[in-house]
């Protein structure tokens, strides 16, 4: 079985008070019962990049039907204060560009790996701009997310990652109006894969 991973995410760059943002949002979490107070670095996959917690038994309930998943290994709800790639979108075969709606291939190794090293390269340099990724079809300048899936993102500043948590329940819902509560702000962008 492989595993999967959720993020409720801020595709903006990192915030000074990013910690404290999240802090606020596991204080939430936990008074409602939905994650344990007891960190848990061992409930994902890889080094956390923030602190990590196990469901609790409020956050069970709200899985309704999915309340096993509290029983896997792999089940913790990953607070990241830092920046998030969310490589995702980019295990596709293409990549269209927004402005000139043009569909790069994998068929055309050449310009397919041109186009993915544009994105990676301000993926590393964690440019949030709208300049920071050239279509190497109409030589637009976009922002790395316009190359998401929509909806998703591949680039963000802070947010949630769900390890194992079941998608479109109650559940999830919960985690997302927390983290716009406690935040104080919506554009949250959704996405996730699997490992």
């Amino acid at each position: 079985m492989s595993d999967s991973v959720w993020f409720f995410a801020y595709p903006v760059p990192t915030p000074p008070n990013a910690g404290a943002l999240l802090d606020g949002t596991i204080a939430d979490l936990v008074g409602q019962g939905i994650i344990r107070q007891d960190r848990d670095p061992e409930a994902i996959l890889g080094a956390p990049r923030g602190p990590v917690h196990r469901p609790a038994p409020a956050g069970v309930a709200l899985a309704g039907r999915f309340g096993s998943f509290s029983e896997l290994l792999t089940n913790g709800a990953e607070f990241c204060p830092s920046l998030i790639f969310n490589f995702g979108p980019l295990n596709t075969d293409t990549l269209e560009c927004r402005r000139c709606k043009v569909s790069i291939s994998n068929e055309d190794p050449e310009a397919f790996d041109d186009q993915i090293n544009e994105i990676g390269d301000a993926v590393a340099d964690a440019d949030f701009s709208d300049t920071a990724v050239t279509c190497i079809t109409c030589g637009a300048e976009t922002s790395v997310n316009d190359w998401a899936s929509e909806g998703g993102f591949i680039i963000a500043g802070f947010g949630v990652g769900l390890w194992n948590w079941p998608y479109g329940t109650p559940l999830m819902e919960a985690v997302r109006d927390s983290l716009e509560r406690t935040v104080g702000r919506p554009g949250l962008s959704a996405d996730g894969y699997r490992i």
